[in-house]
């Protein structure tokens, strides 16, 4: 591998993302950036459920974070309190814009904050080590917020979730 080939293939991908895509991931060519968010999450907690069962602890725990900001995301873009271009920047700016939107309290949404900051770094970029109790819990929470906040939507039957996981 040379550095020659590492700029052709970082032109490779700056032109695959230019141009118009085709083959689009089933279940994400919709309509709206509320639907698109709920349906990334969907395929996110898919995703770390069979990375779950390979085993790959790190990515099942990053994913579950990820699902969770994106579900949330949906949330705040449904009701209107965001618009895409607004969406927060920052991992613990989506808990705090949830909190400041009803989606979650602000205990809630403080000690979320508190998961992504003291457990995701630490897992992602520090010392934490991730185990199967670890991304195993992780996941559970990350469903159980999808499900609680698809549960409260008008537009949760949009959830594909039911259908990736037959």
């Amino acid at each position: 591998m040379s550095s020659t080939r590492i700029e052709q293939l970082i032109d490779n991908v700056q032109a695959a993302f230019d141009r118009r895509p085709t083959e689009i991931e089933t279940g994400l060519d919709v309509e709206g950036a509320a639907i698109l968010q709920l349906r990334k999450a969907c395929r996110l907690l898919a995703g770390a459920e069979a990375l779950q069962n390979a085993s790959y602890y790190t990515l099942v725990i990053e994913a579950s974070f990820v699902a969770i900001e994106r579900t949330v995301e949906f949330r705040l873009l449904e009701r209107g309190t965001m618009q895409p271009d607004d969406l927060p920047g920052t991992h613990p700016g989506v808990y705090r814009e949830a909190a400041a939107a009803g989606v979650f309290g602000e205990s809630m949404a403080a000690d979320l904050a508190d998961l992504w900051r003291d457990h995701r770094s630490k897992t992602y970029y520090q010392d934490g080590l991730a185990s199967a109790a670890r991304a195993e819990a992780m996941y559970e929470l990350a469903t159980e917020i999808h499900r609680y906040i698809t549960g409260r939507s008008r537009n949760g039957h949009e959830c594909l979730c039911e259908e990736t996981t037959q």
